[in-house]
């Protein structure tokens, strides 16, 4: 039976229940109490059935079942049990106080949902009667009652119940390598939205299964009144979804470093990058020799101009034309991203034949400023040999800004640009020397020239990033939960465009790229366009 069918019978029902009750009890206040137990217990047998021939029947067998359930329990009554009947004039607070199960009952109530935490806390410890709650939460009084019994019955269970912290909440994990794949917001991206240890755990416990707010509670071992609250704002902005019967499921790839992904990425990393500059790489840019006129490179330097050409000519082993868009989150503070973080794993297994740690990148980041007055993009990269900090968070529109009007001859070197040209100078886009300043950074006149000298993969290429994409595949699929899997499928299809560090790293053993010298490394990988 449908919610709305079960509510159009409870509301029909309601006074007889309440006469029935009255029927068998003599106090008014016990009575309200066997009724909304009564009505609770009719809803939720009501909701489980398909179709009711004789309602008056049924229900009356119910409520004849929880009288006598009510008497039996009244009979053998604890201070526990007696939860089940507590008229509003006792304070059954005070016979709790001093006994084990008052610290029980506080850790129970922290377990109610949180309309039933504020009834019940309300009732019980500031002598709410049931009316004057209804008119303070504007509820119907009917309402608050069915909340009262089935929070009782709740609380009952719980103080029978022992409860265990599970594996989070004594060895928590942590996040590194927090990021987005797309646009953040004005709040930052994940490493800001995850930036406690508590919030991490939280989105870790409901990653590969979807759990309540009680239940992520009892696995990390704390109140879950401070879940809700992180579960509230992870929930807003789209890191969690809210399943069917209250649960809730991560919505950001965790990655996490395990011994198979370690043995399959071990083996194809290397073997693939060197594939793929020894077949495609090295011969392009071993026949870039001179520098065209459209383009400024600092020093006139060829070597600078090839370590950004292999970051272009890595988008050229994309083998699919996919869009992130069904998967990229839209945040309420403008982010439009795909979330994303690694947990930090210390390694059970042999590592003594790792590599070292110099693959990590950032990017490839995009920036624009296009309008009647001013046009211009840059494209960028952060990596092991680009002598850069802060990554993303330190690559402003506002420097490329500065750059632009330099450019132009609009920015003038008087005092009130000192902090615009001394920001410059220390991200290394302009480099004086002699008194002279000098750009420090790829100029093209146009995006389209740029691309033209970035020559298209062939078909065996092409058929080499397949065969990458589908061993990668077995390593990023292994240990990932289900509601991931299409989401990495799509991460994947193009994996082979992320291998520029790595083709950067067997370019420089071949000696067809050379280190940057000096000051050059600022500037590296940055190529500013200045129209279309």
């Amino acid at each position: 039976m449908n919610k709305h069918e079960a509510d159009k019978i409870i509301s029909s029902y309601v006074k007889k229940l309440f006469g029935f009750a009255m029927s068998k009890l003599s106090k008014i206040d016990e009575a309200e109490e066997l009724a909304a137990e009564i009505t609770f217990q009719v809803y939720e047998s009501l909701l489980k059935q398909d179709k009711i021939e004789n309602p008056d029947g049924y229900i009356y067998r119910i409520a004849k079942n929880v009288y006598a359930r009510h008497i039996d329990d009244r009979k053998k009554t604890t201070a526990v049990d007696g939860m089940e009947y507590i008229p509003d004039s006792k304070d059954f607070t005070l016979e709790l106080m001093n006994s084990e199960s008052y610290g029980i009952l506080r850790r129970e109530i922290t377990y109610l949902s949180k309309i039933q935490r504020e009834i019940i806390v309300q009732h019980y410890f500031h002598d709410k009667k049931v009316r004057e709650i209804a008119e303070m939460l504007s509820l119907n009084e009917n309402t608050v009652k069915w909340h009262l019994a089935c929070s009782r019955k709740e609380l009952k269970s719980g103080m029978e119940r022992t409860r265990t912290t599970g594996t989070l909440g004594t060895e928590p994990i942590r996040f590194n390598n927090m990021g987005h794949g797309g646009t953040p917001g004005s709040k930052g991206d994940t490493a800001d939205f995850l930036a406690k240890v508590i919030t991490q755990n939280i989105a870790y416990a409901a990653y590969h299964q979807p759990r309540t707010i009680n239940e992520i509670a009892e696995e990390l071992g704390i109140n879950p009144i401070f879940v809700a609250d992180e579960v509230a704002v992870l929930e807003e902005y789209g890191f969690m979804d809210k399943l069917p019967n209250d649960k809730y499921r991560t919505n950001i790839h965790i990655y996490e470093f395990n011994e198979t992904s370690y043995r399959i990425y071990k083996k194809i990393q290397p073997e693939y990058s060197r594939l793929f500059a020894e077949k495609f790489f090295a011969p392009v840019l071993e026949k870039v020799t001179e520098i065209p006129e459209w383009l400024h490179v600092p020093d006139n330097d060829i070597n600078l101009l090839k370590w950004s050409m292999v970051c272009f000519l890595c988008n050229k082993l994309a083998t699919a034309e996919i869009s992130g868009e069904k998967f990229s989150v839209k945040r309420p503070d403008g982010g439009d991203y795909i979330a994303y973080a690694s947990v930090e794993v210390k390694p059970d297994w042999d590592m003594s034949d790792a590599e070292p740690d110099i693959y990590g990148y950032c990017g490839d980041m995009w920036r624009d400023r296009i309008n009647d007055e001013i046009w211009w993009k840059s494209w960028q990269i952060d990596c092991h040999w680009t002598d850069r900090e802060g990554w993303w968070r330190n690559n402003l529109s506002e420097d490329y800004d500065k750059v632009y009007f330099w450019l132009k001859n609009q920015l003038p070197d008087t005092a009130s640009n000192a902090e615009s040209y001394a920001r410059l100078l220390d991200k290394g886009y302009l480099l004086k020397d002699n008194g002279e300043y000098k750009c420090n950074l790829i100029i093209c006149d146009s995006e389209q020239k740029w691309w033209s000298i970035i020559p298209e993969a062939s078909e065996e290429i092409q058929e080499l990033s397949r065969e990458y994409a589908a061993e990668a595949l077995k390593a990023e699929l292994h240990g990932q939960p289900e509601h991931m899997h299409e989401l990495i499928k799509y991460f994947n299809q193009n994996c082979a465009c992320s291998l520029h560090t790595r083709i950067m790293k067997v370019l420089l053993d071949m000696g067809v790229l050379k280190m940057p010298e000096g000051k050059q490394a600022k500037g590296l990988c940055t190529v500013m366009f200045m129209g279309e």
